[in-house]
């Protein structure tokens, strides 16, 4: 009953809300136009497939120099050795 009573006698105060001079209005908000930000542009498929193309061919030639490097490594030896 004293928690009861105690609370009873506390007064609550309004609480108030001063506005900032450099806040929006609804005034403000209605003459500038709404800024929404562009969507992201979406990349060019053929331009994606392009690179795609260029990347394999690169790779496929990176590949084929192995290969050359390996073999000829492969008959020097051979040539060395059996002479």
């Amino acid at each position: 009953m004293t928690i009861i009573k105690k609370y009873k006698s506390i007064k609550l105060k309004k609480m108030t809300i001063q506005v900032k001079g450099n806040a929006i209005s609804p005034e403000d908000n209605q003459e500038t136009p709404m800024l929404r930000k562009p969507p992201k542009e979406r990349p060019n498929i053929d331009h994606l497939i392009k690179r795609i193309l260029i990347e394999r061919r690169s790779q496929e030639r990176k590949n084929l120099l192995i290969l050359l490097v390996i073999v000829s490594a492969i008959i020097v030896t051979g040539i060395y050795i059996y002479n």
